[in-house]
């Protein structure tokens, strides 16, 4: 009998924090970065010319190859791209460099 009460109670309680909860609003796009700009190391990954793993390719770069990033942003499909200027200017995927996803 204490036991279902007691299940009751938390059933109970679970509905009402379920009702209450809010759901969080959907963060705006993130603004371009430049906290940590500079060199990373490529792992062999092209440079396109748009942030999206759909724009062509402008430079493939080989894995150990320096590139120099200015900024990074976070693409529609929620993906962090670099803009690199040296080797060659465009887009790097997170992926591809040693800087952080």
């Amino acid at each position: 009998m204490r036991f279902r009460m007691l299940a009751a109670a938390g059933v109970l309680a679970g509905a009402v924090m379920t009702a209450t909860a809010t759901v969080p609003a959907q963060a705006a796009p993130a603004a371009p970065t430049v906290e940590a700009a500079g060199w990373a190391m490529s792992i062999g990954g092209p440079i396109r010319s748009c942030a999206a793993a759909s724009c062509g390719v402008v430079y493939q770069t080989s894995y150990g190859q320096d590139v120099y990033w200015d900024y990074s942003k976070i693409n529609s499909a929620g993906n962090r791209w670099y803009h690199v200027t040296s080797p060659a200017t465009g887009w790097i995927y997170c992926g591809n460099i040693s800087a952080p996803c």
